[in-house]
């Protein structure tokens, strides 16, 4: 398979070189007239032979491999939806940040357009000065509308067609002497790493598109400006080249920073979960104190749990037994309480916040977990706490903690009368 793709980049190679020098001599076969460029006959034969080139380069044997729907299928997945991926990503863990970036960058572009519109009127120019006020109003109107969600598509399409609009009369009307289009050069990378990915794809097209049939194509009467020769044929490849250059650069960009994206999400995941447990952690739980709103909730208890003979387990049959023992605890709780959060504080401690939930119920909960527990060969000790008034969640932990120690003071006052 490898061999076979690397004789086709071969064969591609030589061919777009054939090409290359069919190009040059395209160009070199005009002549000047008045500072007119005049094509004559080595010019027409030149150019029906490189346009039959390039029709007989489409359907090389190839192009045909690589325009197969298994072929389209792999550059696809290879290359676009690993890409497509990573700017979800990136989009989604930075949301705040790339609205405030956004948001800075079209409310410069709306104070740009100011000064062109007070340039405009003070020139009498009024058509422009309507599409001035047009453009502030879509780029207005697009913020008011993902201001509250923090969502920057409205404004992104905003932008794409106020984008598509500008360069589109510059490249029919040619502006400064044609050096207006010269400005599309910037677009795609600008675009595709600072507004919108897929939009900025879209343009990049849109543009070489326009630039192929308004240039070479059936809608070379829609120009108003005459582009010389070398405008004509250079610029559409340097424009090309830009686009890939930008498209290779951009996926580079939004990889290496989904992998640092995925590192950071894993680190965090990591710190907020016990590794012997899978549980999350006293950390986890400091978090969720701090994040919550709890005191609306009404119906709220906790559980304070503590394995009895963790250490008399690990001096005997040594620390995988007692990490067995944690485990299957730690499973036991989240078993019978599937929709609450359970916490492994450290050591031989659980905790278990219980919300909305009757008391009756989790009483019951509490007597078949510590059956099972027992059934196992295994012992605990608890205290369960419900809510009081006045009292917040640190209380309720630590009342549940004082009872749980009541608890298993009593556990080992039953293990040493039955001792004696």
């Amino acid at each position: 398979m490898s061999d076979s793709i690397c004789s086709d980049i071969t064969t591609l190679e030589m061919r777009c070189q054939v090409l290359q020098i069919k190009i040059k001599k395209f160009v070199h076969s005009v002549r000047i007239e008045n500072g007119v460029p005049v094509r004559n006959e080595q010019f027409e034969n030149y150019s029906g032979n490189l346009w039959e080139d390039m029709i007989q380069w489409i359907k090389c044997n190839p192009c045909k491999k690589a325009s197969s729907r298994k072929g389209y299928e792999a550059v696809i997945k290879k290359f676009f939806l690993p890409l497509f991926d990573a700017e979800k990503r990136v989009r989604e863990y930075g949301r705040e940040d790339r609205w405030q970036q956004v948001s800075v960058i079209i409310w410069l572009t709306i104070a740009a357009f100011a000064v062109m519109g007070f340039v405009d009127l003070l020139q009498h120019s009024y058509f422009p000065l309507a599409t001035t006020i047009a453009s502030v109003l879509m780029l207005y109107g697009g913020l008011q509308a993902g201001k509250k969600k923090k969502n920057t598509l409205p404004v992104e399409i905003a932008a794409f067609i106020i984008l598509a609009g500008f360069f589109t009369a510059y490249i029919i009307c040619g502006s400064n002497d044609g050096l207006s289009v010269l400005w599309i050069i910037f677009v795609p990378f600008m675009y595709m790493t600072m507004i919108n990915l897929r939009l900025g794809l879209g343009l990049s097209v849109y543009y070489l598109l326009l630039l192929v049939l308004t240039f070479y194509g059936p809608f070379q009467g829609l120009l108003r400006y005459n582009y010389s020769l070398m405008m004509r044929t250079r610029f559409p490849l340097l424009y090309l080249v830009d686009c890939v250059i930008s498209l290779y650069c951009v996926r580079k960009m939004l990889l290496d920073r989904s992998e640092l994206i995925q590192a950071q999400e894993k680190l965090q995941v990591i710190s907020f979960v016990d590794v012997n447990t899978g549980l999350q952690n006293r950390a986890a739980f400091s978090r969720y104190q701090q994040e919550s709103d709890y005191t609306g909730m009404g119906q709220l208890a906790v559980v304070f749990i503590d394995v009895n003979g963790l250490h008399e387990l690990n001096n005997r049959l040594g620390h995988p037994a007692g990490d067995k023992m944690l485990r299957f605890v730690g499973q036991l709780c989240k078993e019978m309480f599937p929709e609450d959060r359970v916490y492994r504080l450290g050591g031989d401690e659980f905790l278990i916040v219980i919300e909305r939930k009757e008391q009756c119920v989790i009483q019951k909960t509490m007597d078949a977990l510590d059956a099972r527990v027992q059934e196992a060969g295994y012992s605990i000790a608890y205290g369960l706490e419900f809510r009081r008034e006045h009292f917040d969640l640190e209380d309720m932990v630590n009342a549940a903690d004082n009872k749980m120690l009541g608890a298993k003071a009593e556990h080992y006052r039953k293990l040493d009368r039955e001792g004696r």
